[in-house]
This record gives C-alpha cells, structure tokens and sequence, in this order.
C-alpha cells in the first residue's frame, strides 16, 4: 500500500516537472545544445555512434534513390543504372491490361499507353505465384522446327521494289506514324533466328492470370504484360475505342471495292492486289492497301497459311476503310492479345513434351509481332543483354527500346 502511494507520489512530481518545463520558454542557443538523455562521449560527440548504427539500418531497410556521398561522388547511380533495365521489366509494374480493354481507364494524351483502370493497377502490385512450369529442365536442350509469321523483311522488300515507287505522300504516312515510324527505325537482319523465341518459351510459368506470362531464366522470374510490350515495341496500349468489341469500328467499303463481296480474303491475296495498284493524287487507295499489307504482315499474323488459311483479321479489313483509326488506334494492345492466344496456343500443343526433330514435319508457326517478345530476356537480365546485345548506332534517343539494340555477330545466330 505504501509503495503505490509512493509510486503515485513520484509519478505527480514528474508530470508537474514535465508540464513546467514545457511553459518555460527556450534559452538563446538552447537548439545546440544536447538532449537531456544524449551524453557527451570523450570526443564530445553526443550519441553520434549510435546514431550511425541507427541510420545504417535505416539505410539498409530503405534503400535511397541516389545521391552524392561525401567525396561528391554519383552516390549509388552507377549501380541504378545498372539494374534499371532489369527492374522495370521484371518487377511487376503498377499498371496493367484489362481483359477486353474497353472502357477501362481514362487515356493520357501525353502517354497513350498509360490507361490502366484502378482495378489493374490493384491487381498488377500482387506478386506472381506460379502454379508450374509448363516444361520441365529436361525439355530445354531440345531443338524445334519454328518459323514465324510476322514478316518484317517482306514488308521492307516489298516497299523498297514496289513499282510504281512508293510516293511521297505514302512514305510519310509511314515515317511519321506515332507509332509504325519505329518498325521502319529497327535493325534489319535478314538471317536472324527464331532460337532466342523457343529458349524462352520453354522457361514459360503457368500462372492462374491470362492477361500476362512470366518466364523463369536463370531464376529470375521474368513478367511480360501489356506495359512491357509497350515499353520495348513504342505501340500504343491505351483501352480499345468504342465499337471495337461490337465489329462496329472502321468500314468495309474499301475492301469490297477491291475484292469479291463476300470472298475470303487471304494474306496471300494482298501482295498481288498491291502490285496492281497505282498511285493516285485523288485516291489514298493504294495507301490503304500498303496499310492493310503491313499490319496482316506484322502487327496480327494467322497461323496458318494457304490455300487452308481464314481470312485476314475482319478488323484489319475494316481498319484501313478509316484513315485516321488507323494512325490512332492501339495497335500494341492489339498485337499483345494476339501474341498471348499464341503463347497459349504453344502451350497447349505440346503439353510439356518436345517431340523429336525426326517427329516434326512441319515447323511450329509463332505468329503475331513478336520482336518486343525476344528482346525481353536480354533486357530484363543485363549479363545476358551485354554478351548478345549491342547499341544500335543510329538510334535515337525518343526511339522505345527495340529501336536501340541489335543482336551481336555470334554463335547464337
């Protein structure tokens, strides 16, 4: 009874203490001096130790964002800039695709590609769990007959030969495309091959989202969604304009002029209907069909090819009936969902077993514009982009990352 009086008793003293010295008003220099609990060390310097041990942790718990250390050096600069390639593409960013991209996020005019809805960006800061890989390790040395359906170098031949020439007017529609200006910006290589593609499929992780793929190289977890796309290739991903998922968008008039009514229209049709074209000052004609030729070549490939083959996409058909629709619409949206059904389309199919060389008849189709795809690994993993990449020379500083890189002269070609 005694003791909590006396505990009571010391506990008013130290509250009254407290209360007068807050109404005391500050001494001149009092802000130099120490803390009451600070005590002097032999140097003078009070607590500063541990206060070094205090801020060393903090430091090692948040790591800075840069800055000059003492010696006025670049502070930790050098290594940002290192890791910045891989950070941005393998960290799974704060925005996203939805499923069918329509009216989904409010569009930037600076930034097309930055509609993201809440709801994406919520859903894009969950880490990955994958469930497996859709390969086991022993699959990863096996060989695969591919072949591609995003023909580049058609696309540049064709225009290079075409006759009557491409005229000024079609030249730049092209050139200055907000978007289809960097496809005719990339390093030409004839001969490069599909090696890099079929390595990183292999490594593909089966995750429960189907708006993104992860790949495991070397154990790092790689993410390619919509953003990354964007990133590398400079296309536009911003949702789908209105009327895309009701087929209402752009006209068929123009392909009707040209093709039987009601006829399949095939990619093979399109280069000899080309080549019959002229240029006109009163018609854009000819440059639709330049248009139609270059995104069924590049943007949205078909699988199959033939006699067998369906018809080019019915929205491509469409697209080139409106002008500025096609200058504006998100062709990197577009060319994603399509790469994605092939990926899953490539997963299906071999169901975690390469069959042998002598057991391919035909090469596996990888279709869609699947560059951005390939250059993924070697951007996302700097020890891998220094040994198989270099800069491009003539690239420029506004160009997206495809635009700056090409492959070196080596073994892996």
């Amino acid at each position: 009874m005694v003791l909590t009086r006396n505990l009571e008793k010391v506990l008013l003293q130290e509250k009254s203490r407290a209360e007068d010295v807050e109404s005391e008003p500050p001494e001149i220099g009092a802000e130099d001096q120490p803390a009451p609990g600070d005590a002097l060390d032999d140097n003078g310097s009070g607590g500063e130790e541990e206060n070094f041990e205090e801020t060393r942790s903090e430091s090692l718990r948040d790591p800075p964002s840069g800055g000059a250390d003492d010696a006025g050096s670049d502070g930790g600069e050098k290594e940002n800039a290192n890791d910045v390639r891989s950070q941005s593409l393998r960290d799974p960013p704060s925005g996203g695709g939805d499923d069918n991209g329509s009216n989904g996020g409010s569009q930037s005019l600076s930034d097309p590609d930055s509609s993201y809805s809440d709801e994406e960006e919520e859903e894009e800061l969950e880490p990955m769990r994958p469930l497996r890989m859709y390969f086991l390790p022993t699959e990863y040395c096996k060989k695969m007959k591919l072949s591609t359906r995003c023909y580049l170098q058609d696309v540049f031949e064709t225009f290079r030969d075409l006759r009557p020439a491409l005229t000024d007017n079609e030249k730049n529609w092209f050139e200055t495309h907000p978007q289809f200006k960097h496809i005719f910006h990339m390093p030409r290589d004839r001969n490069h091959k599909l090696q890099g593609i079929w390595t990183l499929l292999l490594r593909t992780a089966c995750i429960e989202k189907e708006k993104e793929v992860w790949f495991v190289v070397n154990g790092v977890p790689i993410r390619y969604g919509l953003r990354e796309h964007a990133l590398i290739s400079g296309l536009y991903s911003h949702n789908y304009p209105s009327g895309f998922a009701e087929n209402t968008c752009g006209k068929m008039s123009f392909v009707e002029k040209y093709f039987k009514l009601g006829s399949t229209v095939r990619y093979q049709d399109l280069k000899p209907m080309l080549e019959k074209m002229k240029p006109s000052p009163k018609s854009n004609d000819r440059l639709r069909m330049l248009i139609l030729y270059f995104l069924a070549s590049i943007i949205k490939g078909q699988m199959k090819t033939g006699e067998k083959a369906s018809s080019v996409d019915p929205f491509l058909l469409r697209a080139v009936g409106d002008m500025n629709l096609c200058r504006t619409f998100p062709w990197g949206r577009l060319s994603y969902d399509h790469m994605l059904k092939g990926i899953s389309k490539t997963m299906t199919h071999f169901n975690g077993a390469v069959p042998g060389i002598e057991k391919q008849d035909q090469p596996w189709p990888i279709p869609g514009f699947i560059l951005p795809l390939e250059l993924l690994a070697f951007e996302a993993i700097p020890e891998l982009g220094e040994r198989f990449l270099e800069p491009f020379p003539s690239a420029d500083e506004e160009c997206p990352k495809m635009c700056k890189s090409m492959f070196k002269n080596c073994d892996m070609k």
